[in-house]
């Protein structure tokens, strides 16, 4: 069996591993780059890289695996060749497919040239609409037929063992995780008599973390080789739990009649810290992002249910952009993502500036790094936008503490091998035991 880092060794995102057999391999992520890491390529030589990565060892039986949505771990789906399988978590493909389907609605109805947009009382039927999108929006028409075509695994219930996938002569078995994303998975992979656990990315600081350890304990059992995210392993960054997070935003919220909350549409704890924050402190939240709309539908049917409640997302949607007469009166919490920022500006125009907050809740290098800045202005023009500001976060990796506790409980016999890490940092810095810094490869 042969291991292979094609990327992610000394960088954060862009990961792509390969593991093979004489027979058999399998990619775990296809991530595209994040803005500021590393050289910037353009699309034509992403697709290059991709396929000189699959001209090369090429074997009978092949598939991609990956550990949820997040663009750094799966960006590059779309340059996989034809008839190669590939699999991703049940909840994160829909997650995807409804972005893709939110970003050609866009196209198809609110092109500000207008040479695509519909009639107001034109009612295509449904061979129709999808003419219309493979036409108007071909690219990304593409990528969700694609994406419409992956394979999926369902997250097995509470104390049940989830189904293995094989490839040829390799096993690979997904095991729920906490992560900045919905429907998350490390992985567990055997092949030619060996066992290799790899990690994704984790934590276990949000409401989903309290899993973390009895699954390691329980099934990251006579591992070999342990293939482990490090994104904290350079920073100081304090990983408060969710529930604190929550707790802090409620605060902030008591102490302004208008908030509005910058943060992701795909991360199902920060909202539902977001959500449980406004019910503490009596105010309605908001949102007129469709894409935001979407996903907190899914969240609230796939697992209101299952999680008394936490995860059912009720919020009141906005249909006009200047907000109401009602949210002016009463208060507000309103979710925006970095997109929205002139919607935004349409909602508080005219409000006292001192009653406005803007609870900043995403990561920070967005507009602290100048490369960050460079890449994607949209986060710092979003903060800037406002007098009162206040970060309330927390990441959606595993710290320090966490990542030597991982370790420490898997205790792999050969070695250990750092991804998703900043340039320069190692896994032997964390407090592990001599034994195993010695197995840590670099």
């Amino acid at each position: 069996m042969d291991i292979k880092i094609h990327r992610g060794l000394e960088q954060i995102g862009g990961c792509i591993t390969e593991i093979s057999t004489a027979t058999s391999r399998i990619f775990i992520d296809m991530g595209q780059n994040l803005p500021g890491v590393g050289e910037p390529t353009t699309s034509d030589e992403d697709r290059q890289m991709v396929e000189d990565i699959f001209a090369q060892n090429r074997k009978e039986h092949e598939a991609v695996f990956y550990t949820h949505c997040h663009e750094d771990h799966i960006g590059m789906f779309r340059y996989v060749p034809d008839g190669i399988p590939q699999y991703i978590g049940e909840g994160a493909r829909e997650i995807m497919t409804a972005k893709y389907e939110s970003i050609i609605e866009a196209i198809l109805k609110v092109n500000k040239t207008n040479r695509f947009k519909l009639k107001t009382d034109e009612k295509p039927e449904e061979n129709a609409t999808q003419e219309l999108a493979a036409t108007r929006a071909p690219n990304h028409y593409a990528m969700l037929q694609r994406l419409r075509a992956f394979n999926t695994w369902q997250r097995p219930k509470p104390h049940t063992a989830p189904r293995p996938v094989e490839v040829g002569d390799i096993r690979v078995t997904p095991f729920f995780c906490s992560h900045s994303a919905y429907d998350c998975y490390m992985l567990l992979i055997e092949a030619d008599g060996k066992r290799i656990w790899h990690t994704g990315d984790f934590r276990e600081h949000g409401y989903l973390g309290k899993g973390l350890m009895p699954t390691i304990k329980r099934y990251a059992t006579d591992i070999d080789i342990l293939i482990t995210e490090g994104t904290m392993l350079g920073r100081t960054d304090q990983c408060i739990p969710e529930r604190e997070v929550s707790r802090r935003m409620a605060l902030a919220m008591e102490a302004f009649k208008y908030v509005v909350v910058l943060a992701s549409s795909t991360d199902i704890e920060r909202l539902a810290s977001i959500k449980q924050a406004a019910r503490l402190a009596k105010k309605d939240y908001y949102i007129s992002n469709r894409f935001m709309r979407k996903t907190m539908s899914i969240f609230t049917r796939r697992e209101a249910s299952a999680s008394k409640g936490l995860f059912d997302f009720h919020p009141k949607f906005l249909r006009s952009s200047d907000g109401s007469a009602t949210m002016r009166e009463r208060g507000f919490v309103f979710v925006a993502s970095a997109a929205q920022l002139e919607n935004v500006k349409n909602i508080c125009e005219g409000l006292a500036p001192a009653e406005v907050l803007l609870i900043y809740s995403t990561w920070d290098g967005y507009y602290k790094d100048p490369e960050q800045i460079k890449a994607n202005p949209r986060y710092k023009f979003f903060r800037d936008a406002f007098n009162n500001v206040v970060d309330i976060h927390t990441s959606g990796h595993a710290d320090r503490e966490t990542l030597a506790k991982v370790i420490t409980a898997i205790n792999p016999k050969e070695s250990i091998i750092g991804i998703h890490k900043d340039p320069g940092t190692s896994l032997k810095s964390l407090d592990i035991s001599e034994d195993l810094k010695a197995k840590v490869q670099e």
